[in-house]
């Protein structure tokens, strides 16, 4: 049973604060009034108090293309800079204030990088609008709470977006596709993820394997023919970021992406698309996120089945040492001394008179025993073989060369 380089460093974290959990508190989520019922991308309100800035995106995934703010809901201190930034998707969007609110950015605009902030004073409520796309869903709001930043709402833990819960809702994206299984893949914290093109599925090789998976912001995805099923290419469904060109069939052939912001990413194969060749790519995390659900959460070490192994060993090296001292140590004050007539014998017979032939009694082990001294020993041992370990994942982690595992 190999273990990689991930898997030994998370059962080494494990054995080193097991059973060491914290408790997420639950904060109280904001009535709406039915703000967010159309709103595809909302999933909780981020708590982002404590900060002094705060950044939203404009144009981010959702609502049937890049029709979003990202996060649709956060929660600031009051005092708090919230600035708007535009990624240059979905075309011209700007951020208005529903009704009579502080928030007017001015005409729509479409160029990236696009910046307007506004400095929120007051405690309350502040609901908003991109103007030309209100009516796909293209809403947001600002929640001015006194407080630090909790890892309160559904959306964030400590102030951080976990973005789409664990278990993603679909809508319907996957009906029709064979080789779905209802489980999404996860590949969080990999730099790179590959995902096969041509996969036999959908009663041929019309199938992205997997056809859902879970990764990182920051993750390069990179789809990968097989050269089965004749033409494939990889498209964004509605507005999304990606685009491979024309079908193809060479095998070999790459197309890859970097996902930096969090959503899901619907696409298809558009030659074979009726035949159900569809998939997903869910950017956010950690996969145990409880998404839109707005209670706590312990947010203790989990170990899977190879690290509870291994973290046993890691523990059984540590105390072994120590175990071994003790032993020795009881086993040497536990002897009785040495009496006169133990010496007696020990130097011989006595002159005075004969006695029977005997065995002569013979002291086995050393009388300098130093039960200290041999269990800094056995522990000197035990803290090289853990520095060579290190010291081969690290090379491993910078030369990309497996050594173990």
């Amino acid at each position: 049973m190999a273990l990689n380089r991930r898997q030994f460093v998370g059962a080494a974290a494990g054995a080193a604060a097991l059973g060491a959990t914290g408790t997420a508190s639950a904060q109280e989520e904001p009535d709406y009034g039915g703000w967010f019922d159309n709103v595809s991308n909302y999933d909780g309100t981020v708590d982002k108090r404590g900060q002094d800035t705060v950044e939203i995106t404009v144009g981010a995934q959702g609502n049937n293309g890049n029709f979003a703010f990202d996060p649709a809901a956060v929660m600031v201190s009051p005092g708090t800079e919230v600035v708007w930034r535009w990624n240059g998707e979905g075309g011209g969007h700007n951020v208005v204030s529903d009704g009579d609110g502080p928030l007017n950015s001015g005409s729509a605009v479409a160029e990236s990088g696009t910046t307007y902030s506004h400095t929120f004073e007051s405690e309350g409520i502040y609901k908003y609008v991109c103007v030309p796309h209100e009516t796909l869903g293209m809403k947001g709001a600002v929640v001015v709470r006194p407080g630090g930043g909790g890892s309160g709402g559904s959306g964030g833990n400590g102030g951080t977006p976990e973005g789409p819960p664990a278990n993603p809702d679909y809508g319907g994206w996957f009906e029709g596709v064979s080789n779905f299984d209802g489980t999404t893949v996860d590949r969080t914290d990999q730099d790179t993820v590959e995902i096969t093109v041509g996969a036999q599925g959908n009663n041929g090789y019309f199938a992205f394997d997997p056809p859902a998976v879970r990764v990182t912001p920051g993750t390069e995805v990179v789809w990968r023919w097989n050269g089965e099923g004749g033409g494939h290419n990889v498209v964004s469904d509605g507005d999304g970021p990606l685009d491979s060109g024309s079908a193809v069939a060479e095998a070999g052939t790459t197309y890859s992406y970097t996902f930096e912001e969090m959503g899901i990413y619907n696409y298809v194969c558009v030659p074979h698309e009726s035949l159900g060749m569809k998939g997903a790519v869910v950017v956010g995390g950690p996969l145990g996120g409880s998404g839109g659900s707005g209670g706590g959460r312990g947010e203790g070490i989990e170990l899977s089945g190879p690290q509870w192994l291994l973290s046993g060993s890691v523990l059984l090296a540590f105390f072994s040492p120590l175990l071994f001292a003790a032993a020795m140590r009881r086993r040497y004050s536990e002897q009785p001394p040495a009496t006169s007539d133990d010496l007696t014998l020990a130097s011989g017979p006595a002159p005075v008179e004969e006695a029977a032939e005997t065995e002569p009694a013979v002291e086995i082990g050393h009388d300098d025993y130093d039960p200290k001294g041999t269990a800094a020993l056995v522990a000197f041992y035990f803290v090289l073989i853990a520095l060579l370990w290190v010291f081969m994942y690290f090379v491993e982690f910078l030369g990309r060369v497996t050594v173990i595992g």
